[in-house]
């Protein structure tokens, strides 16, 4: 080889050699460029991450849903393969959520930001992240471009060998004629050539790095932009309030499943939308269209709630009882680049709400009703006793015994409006006693239907046998469905009541006598789809009604051991039918069956009652009836006077006790009392208040009999007889 040739040999791999060294250092600039390029990247999409995790997260810390918010966290952790681990410390230090995922991993990324609302420090959210998980772009412009610094490398290096070949055939002659000329020509075209070469690679490795970087970055930000969607639509998708996200001008971004339900809307046809086309407010109250809270936050850029009985109107009309709240949305310069919205169905709440509004007042009205019936039954008791009384010692005064009858028929009526509060304020077991139901049904009949356009047309046989009842609640049922029938004509009519004796040989349904009774009216009548729910509690289709008229009235009829039916057709009226069990063996006693008669006896009964007029009358009347008295006060007083007379040989042989003893001890205590001292003690219980359950199962307390306040003379003395002789 001629030393021309090996200079030449050594120029060009001298050049190869720089332009190699070059191609490296250039790289080696480039990667760790865009190396530290994407770790910025990475730290501020973390940095944002967390942010668009605190807003999502305000408002169930708020309401101290901390399950949501842990929820909430562990859900985007396992959705997020980038995230290693999360925390959530409350400001003092305490964990709310953890979630670690620790795979081998050498380089990882920690950040940690609080989350604040007005100023409160809610909660602390760290996050460990995985680069090398996103460093995968990186590696490959990596290996690209020391790929394309080899290829250039090989490519300059082949063509600067071919010329050279071509000019080291040249004839050795006019080479050796031209070798300075041409070294020297060659000299220039080589260093002129290498000048324009490395400008021009410095420039096309400028313009390739730069639409490399510029693809990459391109396809890098629509992935994560992509994935960063899905994993958000997925979140909210999880969530169970209904989520809407909008934009600077209020168009909807983002629409969970829950909100779809809510409004209508699918989520690919609302998006896009004006939030106040999909998302129609009115005022429960007024009536009045709201402004969504979107457009507030937008307006004031704080967050919202909307006030209590908010309706939302889907796409279908359909309203609904709404609880929200809309908080604006950030970037990371602080800008308002949107709104979020999270609502829920409050409808069945509210309504349970309200059902349990209406039972507390009910109760309370019905406390009431009953505390006034009791105090009423005590001076009716007073009055009727000591009526009873003038009545037997005006035999002979017929002008005395009419005025003293008439007081009584008004007192029987006062009588008959206590024991309808306590048919209203009672809940419990009936106080059952022989009646005749076809007074019942009259006077319940007259009293709805007084004043009215309607009458009552009855078909009553004079044998209807007797039921044992309580003539108060089945007064009501009575009145319930009469007062229904009435409402349905309003243009007046005619009420039919019918009534017959139904045997047990005649009986398919039950092995007992009945008692049936119709009441038909002509009214509109119930649709067919309601029939199966009248007597179900709260239902109603009146606008004012509480729907538990029908519901109270079953639920006497089956604690009677009865049945009821209802059959009716729109626009021709309605039927109600009731079964109750007689007693076809038993008679009535009524005043003609009991004489009193003032005989000596050598009986000894004691009376306990706090009230001083119920005492006084009850030892006249009793005293009257020949009876030797025992007053007292209250339950204490009974025990002691009760083993005085059984130490001193004369025991008491009967004692009547009032229920309720206010600020003492009643006859409910006290009867356990007078049963340790004698397990045969006879006790009639007595009280104006015929709710109580001990009234109803006086038997299950120990005693023998029960007296409902205000009771007869004749019906004080039967009682007092049968026990006695029994």
């Amino acid at each position: 080889m001629l030393p021309s040739s090996r200079k030449y040999l050594r120029t060009l791999l001298a050049f190869i050699l720089v332009l190699a060294l070059f191609l490296i250092g250039l790289d080696t600039f480039f990667f760790l460029r865009e190396q530290r390029n994407s770790a910025l990247e990475q730290d501020e999409k973390t940095r944002h991450e967390l942010e668009l995790v605190g807003a999502f997260v305000i408002e169930p810390m708020l309401k101290q849903e901390f399950s949501k918010v842990e929820q909430f966290l562990l859900q985007w952790g396992r959705n997020n393969p980038e995230v290693k681990a999360i925390h959530a410390f409350f400001p003092k230090g305490e964990s709310l959520a953890e979630f670690e995922n620790f795979l081998p991993s050498n380089d990882l990324l920690i950040a940690s930001t609080p989350i604040y609302f007005e100023g409160q420090h809610l909660l602390t959210l760290e996050i460990v992240k995985d680069r090398n998980i996103s460093e995968a772009p990186l590696q490959r412009f990596k290996r690209n471009l020391i790929l394309l610094s080899i290829a250039l490398t090989s490519f300059l290096g082949i063509v600067l060998w071919i010329l050279l070949r071509f000019m080291a055939i040249r004839p050795l002659e006019q080479e050796i004629n031209r070798r300075q000329k041409v070294e020297e020509e060659l000299q220039n075209s080589h260093d002129l050539l290498e000048s324009r070469v490395q400008e021009r690679t410095m420039e096309l490795t400028e313009a390739v790095i730069d639409l490399h970087r510029e693809m990459v970055e391109r396809h890098h930000a629509e992935g994560e932009l992509a994935a960063e969607k899905e994993r958000l639509l997925v979140t909210m998708r999880s969530i169970g309030d209904g989520v809407i996200s909008t934009d600077i001008k209020g168009r909807v971004v983002l629409l969970n499943k829950v909100a779809e339900q809510l409004t209508g809307w699918e989520h690919h046809e609302a998006l896009g939308r004006p939030l106040d086309e999909i998302f129609q407010l009115l005022d429960g109250d007024t009536r009045c269209p709201l402004e969504t809270p979107v457009a507030r936050v937008l307006r004031t850029n704080q967050v919202f709630m909307l006030p209590a009985r908010a309706l939302l109107t889907d796409r279908n009309g359909v309203e609904r009882e709404i609880a929200d709240s809309a908080a604006p949305i950030h970037n990371e310069l602080s800008e308002l680049v949107g709104a979020v919205l999270v609502f829920r169905d409050e409808t069945e709440k509210n309504r349970m709400t309200t059902d349990l509004l209406k039972v507390k007042k009910l109760e309370s009205v019905g406390v009431l009703a009953g505390g006034i019936a009791h105090d009423f039954n005590n001076i009716l008791t007073a009055i009727l006793g000591n009526i009873d009384l003038a009545l037997r010692l005006a035999q002979g005064d017929a002008d005395t015994r009419s005025l003293l009858e008439s007081a009584k028929k008004a007192s029987l009526r006062a009588k008959t409006l206590t024991d309808q509060l306590l048919t209203f304020a009672k809940g419990g077991e009936p106080i059952k006693q022989l009646a005749a139901i076809d007074e019942v049904i009259r006077d319940s009949t007259e009293f709805v239907l007084r004043g009215s356009n309607v009458r009552g047309e009855f078909n009553l046989p004079t044998d209807l046998w007797p039921i044992q009842m309580d003539s108060g609640q089945i007064s009501q049922v009575i009145q319930n469905i009469i007062l229904n029938a009435a409402q349905a004509m309003q243009n007046g009519g005619i009420i039919n009541i019918t009534c017959y004796n139904l045997p047990q040989k005649n009986n398919t349904v039950e092995s007992e006598d009945f008692v049936s009774i119709a009441i038909r009216d002509s009214g509109s009548g119930i649709p067919a789809s309601l029939l199966e729910c009248i007597f179900d509690p709260y239902f109603t289709t009146k606008e004012k009604g509480n729907g538990l008229g029908l519901a109270i009235t079953h639920s006497i009829v089956i604690k009677h051991g009865g049945r009821i039916t209802v059959e009716s057709e729109e626009g021709l009226g309605t039927t109600f039918t009731i079964w109750l069990p007689a007693s076809p063996k038993e008679q009535i006693t009524g005043k003609d069956m009991v004489k009193i008669k003032k005989t000596a006896r050598s009986n000894r009964i004691m009376v306990m009652d706090d009230d001083k007029t119920i005492r006084v009358l009850t030892q006249n009347i009793l005293e009257y009836l020949g009876y030797t008295v025992v007053l007292a006060t209250d339950g204490i007083e009974a025990i002691r006077l009760y083993q005085e007379y059984l130490d001193a040989g004369t025991p008491i042989d009967l004692t009547i006790m009032d229920l309720t003893i206010p600020g003492g001890m009643g006859g409910q205590e006290a009867i356990k009392g007078l049963l340790a001292l004698n397990p045969l003690a006879k006790v009639i219980v007595a009280s104006g208040y015929s709710n109580d359950p001990v009234m109803a199962n006086y038997r299950d307390y120990g005693f023998v009999a029960m007296l409902s306040k205000p009771f007869a003379v004749m019906e004080l003395s039967s009682e007092i007889s049968r026990i006695l002789e029994g």
